[in-house]
């Protein structure tokens, strides 16, 4: 073993302990190869689930891929239509919108607010109708299809990486089935909407952190942003968490490609007028308002402001509404005596989701999605929480081996691998 062979193992060793996460190396064959070896099973059970989804969902509607669109007649979207355009009375749903994003991606047309309720904000969430429309060719007839092609794919390359995931902090691999089935995931698909890219990205971006690769996590956490932009909170936990360390470059490797995003609002800023959040929905208001409100309406207390309806068997609902408001407390609270990098990740989504309005809380189907980032950094923390700190003896024995190797002392530390020590203390410290 050389010099260069003993520092690397140093540094690997530093990491993995300061995250609390065992190494690549700890686990059976964690090469490439053997990831995908290792993803055969989830990958066929997502296989066999989604197709069994997609069937029902276009068999309600004559396998006609405009229909999960939910296109609505309020928002005059007429130069999209043709023939076989399944369009429904009343305002529609959000897919419409990233249909009609995927038909115009360079922002050409003259008066989008005729087609989209908020053209600013919507555009700021172009990556998703962009990738659709790159898959399509730029052709409008395979847009619709290319929408449900593109999620799919998502979900697929999102378990791919869940698998990675949980396999580096020692679990099993059919744990990525949660993130493969979790309702914000199949929701985005059947809907047309941006989770499913969104969460793919973000857990090859957790992926790539956990392996150490961090500019490579921070260009996929860019792209994550311009895909939904609350998913901005992830490269900032792993930002805050390296200036915490004082791992200046691993700092930079999250803030900087964020330029990215930040360069696109600015044009989508010269082209409308105004940022895009500036055209935000009212999403925010007292603590726990939302939830309060979506309790208030389940129980009959509480007169729908929305427009909205309660399902005929509350309860199921009611037990949904008081568990997330339990998960945001223990997000909030749990940074207390935990210090790892995903109880950070938890408190920041816990931070955003303690004041969410009415309008969040409107129905399952958009609260559910709107929490999909809290639930999967919960299942993250107390999976980094389990893992114990033996899980780098293989990094132990094989410094002790460079230790050998160079008469009883080990290769001079870098300055990253003296910063990478600290970070220990510094994890340590909070429990």
């Amino acid at each position: 073993m050389t010099a260069n062979d003993g520092r690397r193992v140093l540094r690997m060793s530093s990491l993995f302990r300061s995250l609390k996460v065992r190494p690549s190396g700890s686990i059976p064959g964690a090469s490439a190869e053997s990831l995908l070896v290792a993803c055969r099973g989830p990958l066929l059970v997502v296989a066999i689930g989604y197709a069994l989804l997609l069937y029902v969902l276009l068999a309600e509607v004559a396998f006609n891929p405009t229909g999960p669109i939910h296109i609505g007649r309020h928002f005059d979207g007429r130069r999209f239509w043709d023939q076989s355009t399944v369009v429904h009375p009343g305002v529609g749903y959000d897919g419409q919108f990233y249909y009609y994003l995927a038909r115009d991606p360079l922002l050409r047309a003259s008066d989008p607010g005729s087609f989209l309720d908020r053209p600013a904000y919507r555009y700021a969430r172009v990556l998703y109708p962009l990738l659709a429309w790159a898959a399509a060719l730029g052709q409008a007839s395979a847009i619709p299809w290319m929408l449900l092609g593109v999620s799919l794919g998502a979900v697929v390359i999102g378990t791919v990486a869940a698998v990675d995931v949980v396999r580096l902090l020692g679990a099993s691999r059919w744990l990525a089935l949660v993130f493969a089935f979790s309702p914000a995931v199949m929701v985005g698909l059947v809907a047309d909407l941006t989770e499913p890219t969104t969460f793919a990205l973000v857990a090859i971006g957790v992926a790539l952190h956990l392996r150490g690769r961090h500019r490579a996590a921070g260009w996929t956490l860019a792209l994550a942003t311009l895909a939904r932009e609350t998913s901005l909170l992830v490269p900032l936990g792993f930002f805050l968490h390296a200036v915490w360390r004082r791992q200046w470059r691993e700092s930079s490797a999250y803030a900087l490609p964020q330029a990215v995003p930040a360069a696109w609002y600015l044009w989508i800023w010269a082209r409308f007028g105004v940022l895009p959040a500036a055209q935000a929905p009212p999403n925010f208001g007292l603590p726990f308002s939302g939830a309060i409100y979506r309790a208030g309406v389940l129980l009959g207390w509480q007169v729908p402001l929305l427009g909205e309806t309660a399902p005929a068997s509350p309860f199921p609902e009611l037990v949904f509404v008081g568990l997330s408001v339990a998960v945001i407390l223990l997000g909030l609270t749990r940074l207390i005596l935990h210090r790892d990098v995903f109880s950070l990740q938890l408190w920041l989504q816990a931070a955003a989701m303690f004041s969410t309005a009415a309008l969040v809380w409107e129905a399952l189907i958009s609260y559910g999605r709107v929490l999909g980032l809290l639930y999967l950094f919960l299942g993250l923390a107390l999976l980094a929480a389990r893992v114990p700190p033996e899980g780098c003896s293989i990094c132990a024995r094989m410094a002790s081996a460079a230790c050998s190797l160079h008469g009883g002392r080990l290769p001079p530390a870098t300055s990253r691998q003296r910063s990478a020590g600290s970070s220990l203390q510094h994890d340590r410290s909070g429990g």
